[in-house]
């Protein structure tokens, strides 16, 4: 029977520290891959916690893949095969004393599969609508929309402008010409920008970063052209297959060899990795567009494996929600635990702020950071030097944390009601919400004969925009396994509509039906 002295837990809570000391258990190997664990009872009766407590520590053990539920038989030790190119990230180390508080938040793993097996015509080959930037409401036909479920802006009232507005005021009043030129002259943009992204990342995620790795750019779509300046252009660069169908464009346009890689149940294939023969692989292990899905740690291991198999490989890490996670734990950033330094990590502030802040960064191993200085040095920053301090200060002051407490408190909200409502609408067993727990969007699985595209033609007749999931896929089949999976991004949705959404919905899907079986 595993024991622990809980009391020696410092200022962890019980679920935490429990969860910690397994996990450090099975990283060490002193619980063996397929080793079964205690039953939650059994083990809450020998440690003298309460069920709930073991349930916690079970649950997030699973959530990140360290251990495996199988139905009626219990939990069992996953096999991690950590590589020598890893390291534990801050707030995650190996300790069996005062373990520190961790943040809350994280998104269940998996990709789920709804039922129904007809096959999804072609999706406008693989262009479907960024995460960024979903189709206009004012371009299709229709009645006005009860729920706009294809882009994720927020709606309004949910940014703080009156306390950015001070916070530029403030900048305008008080800062000196000579800090205003720095900001705009420096090629990785202002100085104290990147200080205080640095200790947002140590803390919310757990990374190392020195401000020298970290550098700004106007909005994730510049920083792709900074990676390929760094890389090379002559590098092999796989995308994932559903993927972010911009992604490829900017990389080809780049003059770049990119090849789709499917997922499979943990994330990128490995088979279809290697196979590639890529050199570069950009991915979203905590929080996958379109699938939602997150990879389990054992995969995460393998992929840094993968990056430093070979020289002049690298993982491009792309943390584009990971502020919005829902339930849970976060798993931990692979540039977190990658000790060889071949992680080059991006994430952007527009899905925390808003499409209107083109503000990202990039956080790069030492040795690129050096290249960035030495063979870039010489531009000067694509964003404006005000919009950087004011961004700073908002940070510094807390205000930014605040702000993205209050919006990932509405998520929950708007999340919990559209799929109460949706399970509660007369489709209501032939749906399967996957990856719910995080981000700003989910997949909606609907058992149903209706081709994809008449269904969300339906629901757009209704008043409901929602994406088939292979508007997001660049091969056959990759398009043929999303079949009658929809990507509803629901940030800008108000909890007061989502029965109304939903019942607008079946109202499509069934509609959709009676037309096919006329056909």
């Amino acid at each position: 029977m595993l024991t622990y002295e809980l009391e020696q837990r410092g200022d962890a809570n019980r679920y935490e520290y429990l969860y910690r000391c397994i996990r450090n258990d099975i990283e060490q190997g002193a619980i063996k891959a397929g080793e079964k664990l205690p039953s939650k009872r059994a083990l809450a009766r020998h440690l003298g916690v309460s069920l709930s407590t073991v349930e916690g520590a079970y649950a997030q053990l699973a959530a990140e893949g360290y251990v495996q539920a199988v139905e009626r038989k219990g939990y069992f030790a996953c096999d991690l095969a950590m590589p020598a190119a890893a390291r534990m990230p801050v707030g995650f180390e190996h300790t069996s004393e005062s373990a520190g508080s961790v943040r809350d938040l994280r998104s269940a793993v998996g990709l789920a599969r709804p039922a129904g097996s007809a096959h999804s015509s072609d999706a406008r080959g693989g262009m479907g609508c960024p995460p960024d930037e979903g189709p206009s409401c004012d371009a299709h036909p229709g009645p006005p929309l009860a729920a706009g479920f294809a882009g994720s802006a927020w709606p309004e009232g949910v940014f703080p402008y009156r306390m950015w507005a001070r916070t530029v005021r403030a900048v305008l009043t008080e800062e000196s010409e000579r800090s205003l030129a720095a900001a705009a002259s420096d090629a990785a943009g202002s100085r104290r920008l990147r200080e205080a992204i640095a200790s947002y990342l140590l803390g919310f995620r757990g990374m190392r970063v020195d401000p020298e790795q970290v550098v700004i750019g106007a909005g994730a779509q510049t920083l792709y052209h900074t990676i390929i300046q760094l890389v090379g252009r002559s590098c092999r660069l796989a995308v994932e297959d559903p993927g972010y169908p911009r992604l490829a464009s900017i990389y080809r346009a780049n003059d770049v060899d990119v090849v789709p890689v499917q997922l499979d149940g943990r994330g990128v294939s490995m088979r279809a990795l290697r196979k590639s023969g890529a050199d570069v692989l950009h991915c979203m292990p905590s929080h996958q567009f379109p699938t939602g899905a997150a990879v389990p740690v054992s995969r995460r291991y393998e992929l840094l494996s993968w990056a430093s198999d070979a020289p002049g490989r690298y993982l491009v890490e792309d943390d584009y929600d990971c502020e919005f996670r829902l339930a849970g734990r976060p798993l931990p950033a692979l540039q977190s635990i990658d000790a060889s330094e071949r992680v080059i990590y991006v994430n952007t502030f527009t899905k925390s702020l808003g499409s209107a802040f083109r503000i990202g960064y990039l956080v790069l191993p030492s040795h690129l950071a050096r290249a960035f200085r030495e063979r870039l040095g010489f531009y000067a920053s694509t964003v404006g030097a005000i919009d950087q301090l004011a961004l700073a200060r908002f940070m510094e002051r807390g205000d930014y944390e605040r702000h993205v407490n209050r919006a990932r408190n509405r998520c929950r909200t708007v999340r919990a009601a559209l799929v109460s409502a949706l399970k509660a609408s007369s489709l209501g067993d032939r749906l399967d919400v996957e990856e719910a727990d995080a981000g700003l969007h989910f997949v909606l699985g609907i058992a149903t004969d209706a081709r994809d595209e008449d269904v969300a033609a339906a629901a757009r007749a209704e008043g409901v925009e929602v994406v088939p999931l292979a508007a997001y896929c660049a091969t056959e089949e990759a398009r043929v396994s999303s079949c009658h999976r929809f990507v509803v991004n629901d940030a800008s949705c108000d909890p007061s509509c989502a029965d109304q959404a939903a019942d607008a919905l079946a109202r499509a899907v069934e509609g959709a039906e009676r037309a096919a079986s006329l056909c």
